[in-house]
């Protein structure tokens, strides 16, 4: 979930160039829960600066607990910052903007791990 053209414009081409599928765009917490329940998917990457009827948080506590999606959040923000509010979402990582390719494959990784791991 980016509501900036280009920044989702990057990361589908990054994610294609590291292997991974995309299932769907969103860009309102309307549109995500509709997309997660008619396509299954490993992980939702999920911009905390969304507008609308509720943020990046919003919508990945909602995939949490309505389709068991685990999120990775992308922000501007700094984590402790988010901690309070972050909490109940459960993410499984945080991906710092602005961030490069290499960014997006390391916390994709370390989002592998977390879940792995049964975080």
């Amino acid at each position: 979930m980016e509501e900036e053209a280009l920044v989702s414009l990057f990361l589908t081409e990054v994610l294609q160039d590291l292997g991974h599928q995309i299932v769907g765009c969103a860009v309102s917490l309307r549109g995500a829960l509709i997309l997660a329940a008619a396509t299954p998917a490993d992980i939702a990457l999920v911009d905390i600066g969304l507008a609308g009827e509720g943020d990046g948080i919003d919508v990945a506590s909602q995939l949490r607990a309505r389709h068991n999606l685990p999120a990775l959040l992308m922000t501007g923000a700094s984590q402790a910052a988010l901690e309070g509010r972050v909490a109940r979402a459960r993410p499984v990582g945080y991906l710092m903007k602005p961030y490069t390719e290499l960014d997006v494959e390391r916390a994709l990784a370390n989002a592998a791990a977390h879940l792995r791991c049964g975080f």
